[in-house]
């Protein structure tokens, strides 16, 4: 499969080249002159820029902030590309290839192939999660990663001079992820946390079959999964870069989504029920804020933080900035339980100074922790 990926990678990236290098002579010379002009570009990026942004991959500014970015990082790797218009054409119809590629193709079928295991993923949560559906997510996420993305970046780094797994990286995870560059890399630790959690927990629900030579041998991959993930971000094997970058597109919404708060469908009406309506991520929070007066105070703060963690994590995947997403619900915690809203005024001042000097990795979980105290202060111990 890895051959036949690569082979397949080859056909479609001569294509490409040979059809954005004979596009690029039938581009309007005043446009993109314009873009040069507006953009402070060279005219070559500009005529490629145009044509990714024609073709709706991503628009101008993007386009020539993602050739640019290869301009300057061959130039910091002692591989500067001469000041010639030839040369400069040629780079960025090599980087526009790759622009067109990640941003379009790579980047639907990984949503594509990331909905089923999603859904294999899904058992994993539950205390029954046994050996042989470990062994199932291990193989599809190891097609994947080993069969599909493997040698897409192998491809990329030999096309690439003096190019590392952590540049692999800034290539495709913000075209996976749909954040800017800079915030992809403040959450990049995270992300290669939480997939090594991933493999851990295969890892010990393996750990549970009886002795067996395959059982084994997964086991010892896993293993070396995990101990790859653990080296320099400049250092990661081409395997380990397709297991993180796998690891992060974003689950789809519905079916094969591990969050609890998300479900599609008719709502329940909440006739006579103490629970809310299903319908929202505030409707399962309100929910659990009444679940956890049962709860001791040191296992409330642990259950509730969690719970408050993943509102938080479904607002930013739906395009709500953390700050904003304190916000939105703090106030939907304030119009629930009818609390009065001067409570918030200077509450939500403090947590948005404090939350600023909280490393980026921890931003999500402190707030959390804030909104906890918030209702802790204003429902349990009013």
């Amino acid at each position: 499969m890895t051959d036949e990926s690569q082979r397949g990678l080859v056909r479609e990236f001569q294509e490409k080249y040979t059809n954005l290098r004979t596009r690029a002579f039938r581009v309007p010379i005043e446009r993109a002159r314009k873009i040069a002009e507006e953009y402070d570009c060279p005219l070559q990026v500009a005529i490629i820029a145009y044509l990714i942004d024609m073709d709706s991959i991503t628009n101008l500014r993007r386009a020539i902030d993602l050739i640019a970015y290869e301009f300057q990082r061959r130039a910091a790797v002692g591989e500067e590309i001469p000041n010639i218009p030839g040369n400069i054409l040629d780079l960025a119809i090599n980087e526009g290839k790759w622009i067109e590629y990640i941003y379009g193709k790579f980047a639907r079928d990984m949503e594509l192939k990331v909905r089923s295991i999603a859904n294999l993923e899904s058992a994993l949560n539950t205390e029954s999660a046994t050996a042989e559906q470990a062994l199932v997510v291990l193989r599809e996420r190891t097609k994947v990663a080993r069969g599909v993305i493997t040698p897409i970046v192998e491809t990329w780094l030999k096309e690439h001079p003096k190019s590392t797994s952590r540049d692999v990286l800034i290539a495709f995870g913000p075209a996976l992820t749909k954040w800017p560059r800079a915030t992809f890399l403040g959450r990049l630790p995270v992300l290669r946390r939480r997939n090594q959690a991933l493999f851990r927990l295969l890892l010990k629900i393996l750990s549970t079959a009886s002795d067996s030579t395959t059982i084994d041998s997964m086991m010892a991959s896993v293993r070396s999964v995990i101990d790859d993930l653990s080296q320099d971000i400049t250092r990661l094997s081409p395997l380990a870069v397709g297991h993180l970058l796998l690891h992060m597109v974003p689950k789809p919404l519905g079916r094969g989504d591990k969050s609890k708060y998300i479900e599609f469908g008719a709502a329940s009406t909440r006739g006579s029920k103490v629970e809310p309506d299903m319908t929202s991520p505030f409707d399962f929070l309100e929910r659990d804020i009444h679940l956890a007066r049962r709860r001791p105070e040191e296992e409330r703060q642990k259950y509730l933080v969690q719970r408050i963690s993943r509102v938080l994590h479904v607002l930013e995947l739906q395009n709500t900035p953390l700050e904003q997403g304190i916000l939105k619900t703090l106030n939907e915690i304030i119009a629930r339980f009818k609390l009065d809203s001067s409570t918030m005024s200077d509450f939500s001042n403090e947590v948005k100074d404090q939350i600023r000097i909280v490393p980026i990795d921890e931003r999500e979980i402190q707030s959390a922790k804030f909104i906890f105290q918030f209702i802790t202060n204003n429902i349990y111990n009013r």
